[in-house]
């Protein structure tokens, strides 16, 4: 179940449908979870100042069941690398947090996983 939530101040009418197919499949490599559990949410044109300047950043959480510490720091850079490639975001202007999810904590489907 790992959702990305992504704010940018990258124009909206960038995200497109295409950006957010190969972002999904992305984040379901990366995480080693099956797609059909992934959610992605870009909300982009948001008003966001890092580091005292408004040049494309992005502030993101990623959520996920079993999400270790050991996993971070590779998906961090591919998930930064993505976005630089993608948005031409630098890497250097992207925070991620991480949340490692219970299960039971988890609702989906009338139920938690």
């Amino acid at each position: 179940m790992p959702y990305l939530t992504v704010q940018t101040n990258v124009a909206d009418s960038q995200i497109t449908n295409d950006f957010l197919k190969q972002l999904s499949a992305k984040v379901a490599e990366v995480v080693g979870k099956p797609e059909q559990y992934v959610v992605i949410h870009v909300s982009g044109g948001q008003k966001i100042f890092f580091a005292g300047t408004n040049d494309p950043a992005a502030i993101m959480e990623l959520a996920s069941i079993g999400l270790s510490s050991g996993q971070t720091a590779n998906i961090s850079n591919a998930i930064m690398s993505f976005f630089e490639e993608k948005l031409s975001i630098k890497t250097s202007r992207i925070y991620i947090k991480f949340t490692n999810v219970a299960g039971n904590m988890m609702g989906w489907n009338k139920g938690t996983f």
